[in-house]
């Protein structure tokens, strides 16, 4: 009785083992609908937008060397910084 029960234990808990495996995801092979957009996206801050974040940082620096224009070279200065937290984030992803 004991053999049996035992037996009984072993294969149920085989069963569960094998039932907790993780399988894979449907979800990560279908193609979202927004993926072509954001790779685009990504396409074009990193190509594009990167060599203007530093022309509009040395931009910045220009307008603040020369006085008068603390306004507008804090203005550039605080693009150059949301540009780059953008390039930061896109490449995090990547």
């Amino acid at each position: 009785m004991a053999k049996a029960t035992a037996r009984k234990l072993f294969v149920i808990l085989a069963a569960a083992t094998a039932r907790s495996f993780p399988l894979r995801c449907q979800a990560a092979t279908a193609a979202l609908p927004w993926d072509r957009t954001v790779t685009a996206m990504q396409d074009m801050l990193i190509g594009t937008v990167a060599p203007a974040i530093g022309l509009a940082f040395t931009g910045a620096g220009i307008l603040y060397t020369l006085g008068g224009y603390d306004k507008e070279a804090g203005r550039l200065f605080g693009s150059v910084v949301g540009g780059r937290v953008a390039l930061v984030i896109v490449h995090l992803l990547n």
